[in-house]
């Protein structure tokens, strides 16, 4: 069956919110959530620091799956911790290693990868240096579990909240339009870095509204 993630809203050169699920050597489950790129319709992008569960997992097996959901909760529990066993379902893997594979039981879909090719290197920044992974990995076999699937982007949420602080800025008092501003160059970084024209060309109508009013920006 041919892959194509368009079919769940996942569309080339754009980056998703997804939680990753892996499984190490001894069968013990993991969950972490990170941002994904779509290079092609069958094949995805992540970038993962060294030193968690997640990175070590993807190198021992070499496989992972990906889950997309908009559950607030799963993603806390990701983020803090793991998400435990009882939010998760395990499989049998259908390659050649015949492993075992989990996934987040209520996504609204979720899609196998398997490495094709991993980049070690040295991130430098002005704080520190770390290394990271540079993972492209192909889509192997996907499943949709919801027909209304819509994977989480962070652009939309930055743009909404955005579009709330335009509609107060001229009834509050300078201190919060000064706050307001400045959380308004944060959503246009985040949104220009991963949204899609859309939301580009709307943080920049909002941008140039908020100007011609007079505000500096």
């Amino acid at each position: 069956m041919e892959i194509d993630l368009t079919k769940i809203g996942m569309y080339k050169d754009q980056q998703y919110e997804v939680i990753i699920t892996t499984i190490d050597n001894k069968g013990k489950s993991n969950a972490a959530p990170f941002g994904l790129r779509v290079l092609e319709d069958n094949e995805v992008f992540l970038r993962i620091f060294e030193g968690g569960t997640t990175i070590k997992n993807i190198k021992e097996k070499e496989e992972f799956i990906v889950n997309v959901t908009t559950d607030p909760l799963m993603f806390t529990l990701a983020t803090t911790n793991t998400i435990p066993d009882e939010y998760l379902t395990r499989i049998s893997n259908k390659t050649a290693t015949n492993d075992e594979l989990v996934y987040l039981t209520d996504a609204d879909a979720y899609f196998i990868c398997e490495v094709k090719n991993l980049k070690e290197a040295l991130r430098e920044d002005e704080i520190k240096s770390s290394d990271v992974n540079y993972i492209k990995s192909e889509v192997i076999e996907l499943n949709i579990k919801n027909k209304c699937v819509k994977p989480m982007n962070r652009a939309i949420h930055a743009l909404i909240e955005s579009l709330v602080n335009y509609s107060r800025i001229n009834i509050v008092d300078e201190n919060t339009q000064k706050y307001f501003l400045e959380r308004f160059l944060e959503s246009e970084r985040v949104i220009k870095r991963v949204g899609n024209e859309k939301e580009k060309e709307s943080i920049q109508i909002l941008k140039e509204d908020l100007i011609n009013q007079g505000f500096e920006i």
